[in-house]
């Protein structure tokens, strides 16, 4: 994370601003892009997997459907011709002569063709409300594909922006000691031993930035005693040699002690 600057007084409690989150834009969005892109194409590969599954389920519902469309068609000419038959046969049996003086015979048959007509009938709607609970249930499975199709896009969606957030907030756990750790770099560079603050909570690189602490406080501590040895030399030369010989050993001096102090 950056850290305030060293006038900024210390409260102890770090928190991230999500103006900061993006510290290092081009590393961060780099590799929330990687992680994005994979999303979307492991999540593209599952939906079109799910299409063509739903698809050839709706297809062979239809299928069923056409059926039976021509099963009912079917019923529908078998109980036409019957009844075309029942007529002829009763027909016959009134002109015959043999038949005419007997219409027990005649209501016999009249009774039984009524009884096959209204089986037939029953078979024909029975048909008919199959074909109809077929012709439901495929419309009920495009629906449910739709619905299903929606909200997988849906899904994805979230998915990607779930994971576009997630990335930034894991590359800015690197991104933001790397930012801090480039800064302390410049200042050393510049001749500034600071003593680095802490990361926050959660960052990565902790190890290395410890390793980078430590030599800071090495190099102080070098300084230091280069310090003490450089005020030990004046002290032995104070009286023995002019103060105009003096003076770039004590801008020396001085210059040492503000980069500790910078």
């Amino acid at each position: 994370m950056a850290q305030a600057a060293s006038s900024a007084p210390t409260t102890g409690r770090h928190q991230r601003k999500l103006k900061n989150y993006l510290l290092d834009p081009h590393f961060q969005l780099k590799y929330t892009a990687y992680l994005v892109a994979v999303t979307v194409a492991l999540g593209g590969s599952l939906g079109l997997v799910v299409w063509q599954t739903s698809n050839q389920v709706v297809a062979q519902s239809q299928k069923n459907v056409e059926q039976g469309q021509r099963v009912v068609g079917l019923g529908r000419e078998v109980v036409g011709e019957s009844r075309k038959v029942s007529e002829v046969v009763k027909m016959n049996i009134v002109k015959d002569p043999v038949y005419q003086d007997n219409p027990a015979l005649l209501e016999a048959f009249t009774t039984d063709a009524k009884k096959q007509d209204q089986r037939l009938q029953e078979q024909e709607a029975q048909l008919v409300a199959q074909a109809e609970s077929l012709k439901s249930e495929s419309s009920s499975l495009k629906a449910f594909q739709s619905r299903m199709m929606l909200t997988l896009v849906g899904v994805m969606l979230l998915l990607v922006v779930g994971i576009f957030v997630a990335g930034v907030v894991v590359t800015h756990k690197v991104a933001g000691p790397i930012f801090k750790m480039k800064r302390m770099i410049r200042d050393v560079g510049e001749g500034r031993l600071r003593i680095p603050g802490k990361l926050r909570k959660g960052d990565e690189l902790v190890h290395f930035f410890d390793a980078f602490d430590q030599m800071v406080r090495s190099l102080r501590a070098r300084q230091e005693n280069e310090i003490a040895m450089l005020e030990s030399a004046i002290a032995q030369l104070e009286g023995k040699a002019d103060a105009s010989a003096l003076q770039p050993l004590l801008d020396l001096k001085r210059k040492m002690q503000d980069s500790l102090e910078a």
